[in-house]
Parts: structure tokens; C-alpha cells; sequence
């Protein structure tokens, strides 16, 4: 009779899957010096050496982890961009996929809005700075170009902006707010949009 080894099953995209989403929820909660190895293994089900083998340090995990939820959310952005012509259109989609996230990845928006990234990333712009918000400063610049924005520093007329369509989420996710973001995005767009249309 043939003996049948069962293969043992290698999945590092799996595994770091895991102990990114892991990790994200125990720096929002917890804080990055607050937060182990051991409490990620807990909570992932990664073993200590696996993730060892995977990232190096916490610190590597954390700046690898920063880079790909921002990377990720810029990709998203990005894609939904695709098409849009007028500059309401184009700063629409950044309404919606922030309270889609919201909804559905909570814990990906609340990392971008209230992680201390300077914690564990000294050399880290703010996340003002990252690419999706260069990206909404160049969407408004051009809407100014375009006599669709009224002339005004566009990094001002993109925190009025921005400033607008975030503090909702952050109000979603403290509970203060208690019905779907996404069944109000037209009011809420048209508030922000407010701020800055000619």
C-alpha cells in the first residue's frame, strides 16, 4: 500500500495577507509600541518564525504594511478615476471610495485616519502628502484651470475638500454617526463640493 505524505501547504501571500490585517487592527488599537510579535501571532495565526522570515523586525512589518495599505488605496482610487471627465466627477470618486471603506474595510480607514505613523516611521510624510492627496491636489488645480473651482490656494481649497469628505468617516467610526456613510455620499459630496465650486 502506497503511503500518501501529505504535502505541508507553503502560502507566504496567505500568510502576510493575514498578519497585515492583524497587525493594522493592533496599531489602531493598541498603539505600534504596544503591540508585539506574540500579539500578532495571536491574533493571526502566523507562527513567530514565519513572520520573522517574512518581515525581519515589527519595524519592516509596519513600514511595509504603511506603504501597501497606501499603495492600495491609491490603486483603488486610481482605477475609479478611469473615465470621469468633469473635476465633480473625478473628486466624487474619492467621496465614494472613502465611505465604501468605511463600510466595508474599517479597519483600513480607521489606520488612515488615526494611525501615528510617526510613531514607528520618523522619516514618514504625513499622509496629507502621500499620493492620493497629491493626486486630489492636481484634480482641484485643474478644476481651478477649468473655472470649475473658485481661484484659491489649492492646498487650502484641498483640505477644505478632503476635510469634508473625512470627518464623516472618522465620525462613522467612533459611532457618532449611526447609519451607512454610503446612504448619505450625495449630501455629503454636495457639502464638500460647496466648499470649493466657483
Amino acid at each position: 500500500m502506497d503511503l500518501i505524505k501529505k504535502k505541508r501547504t507553503i502560502d507566504p501571500e496567505g500568510k502576510a495577507r493575514r498578519v497585515f490585517a492583524s497587525a493594522r487592527k493592533l496599531f489602531v488599537d493598541k498603539g505600534y509600541y504596544r503591540v508585539s510579535i506574540p500579539d500578532i501571532v495571536r491574533s493571526s495565526g502566523v507562527s513567530t518564525g514565519a513572520i520573522y522570515n517574512l518581515f525581519g523586525s515589527k519595524e519592516n512589518l509596519a513600514k511595509i504594511l504603511h506603504k501597501k495599505t497606501l499603495g492600495d488605496f491609491n490603486e483603488m482610487f486610481l482605477q475609479r478615476l478611469h473615465g470621469r471627465e468633469t473635476t465633480f466627477d473625478k473628486l466624487r470618486v474619492f467621496a465614494e471610495l472613502i465611505y465604501e471603506l468605511t463600510e466595508e474595510d474599517p479597519a483600513m480607514m480607521e489606520y488612515l485616519l488615526f494611525m501615528k505613523h510617526a510613531e514607528f516611521m520618523e522619516e514618514s510624510a504625513p499622509v496629507c502628502f502621500s499620493e492620493p492627496f497629491m493626486v486630489i491636489r492636481q484634480i482641484i488645480a485643474a478644476g481651478m484651470k477649468q473655472g470649475e473651482i473658485r481661484q484659491a490656494d489649492v492646498f487650502i481649497a484641498a483640505v477644505s475638500f478632503t476635510g469634508a469628505i473625512l470627518r464623516p468617516a472618522q465620525l462613522r467610526i467612533q459611532c457618532v454617526l449611526k447609519e451607512p456613510l454610503t446612504s448619505m455620499t450625495e449630501q455629503l459630496m454636495d457639502n464638500a463640493w460647496s466648499a470649493i465650486k466657483s
